[in-house]
């Protein structure tokens, strides 16, 4: 148990970089190359459990973690790139340094205010629960601080990847329907914002949010 546990520390942390690294980046499609790696690590994270507890329900939720995650999501996002060609967010609402060392403290608060927690059922993993709740400020960060609706939505994913991670520390992974349920509520809202995006693209000749801002009283 003690070298799954090793493995899943590690892989939470890894998934705290890419986070960092989707920050850092502006390139729309690298952004959703990001997303697939951290899904392939959550992925990961769901496998070393089922090695760890024998849990048959957790091999499932790794192969529906990679095909809705790093797949199906994914393959949507890249559609609707290539749909409003464009690349690139030219002008977030602050400067990437600036996002970066936000991020940056962002992650330090996680790891201490969650870093001392231990959870009495759940994965007695040391570094995976700040990691989660570090990834969920990250993808708000991303959320607030992008005019792209594509960037919007790869923070989204960011901060449900967080929620996921809590999700399999805490409960030693989600039962089988509660996993299905998450993943497709998932794919849903990828889907409904990739048509919001195109329709924004359609509209307004543009995917950026400033002109849905405009509209508030």
């Amino acid at each position: 148990m003690s070298g799954a546990l090793g493995i899943v520390d590690g892989l939470a942390i890894a998934l705290v970089a890419i986070a960092l690294l989707s920050v850092a980046n502006r390139g729309l499609v690298l952004g959703v190359w990001f997303l697939v790696v951290e899904a392939c690590a959550l992925a990961l994270v769901a496998a070393a459990l089922a090695i760890a507890s024998g849990s048959p329900h957790l091999w499932l939720a790794t192969g529906l973690t990679i095909v809705v995650r790093a797949g199906i999501g994914p393959a949507v996002l890249f559609r609707v790139i290539r749909a409003v060609e464009l690349r690139y967010e030219a002008r977030p609402l602050v400067s990437t340094r600036t996002a970066l060392v936000a991020a940056i403290g962002l992650t330090l608060v996680a790891f201490l205010a969650a870093g001392d927690l231990r959870l009495t059922d759940g994965v007695a993993a040391r570094q995976a629960l700040p990691a989660s709740l570090s990834l969920a400020f990250i993808g708000l960060l991303l959320m607030t601080t992008r005019r792209k609706a594509v960037s919007q939505l790869i923070g989204f994913v960011t901060l449900e990847n967080g929620i996921f991670l809590a999700g399999l520390i805490a409960t030693r992974g989600f039962p089988l329907f509660v996993e299905i349920g998450v993943l497709f509520d998932l794919l849903f809202a990828v889907a409904v914002m990739a048509v919001f995006t195109l329709r924004i693209n359609e509209h307004f000749d543009t995917v950026s949010t400033d002109q849905l801002r405009r509209l508030r009283g």
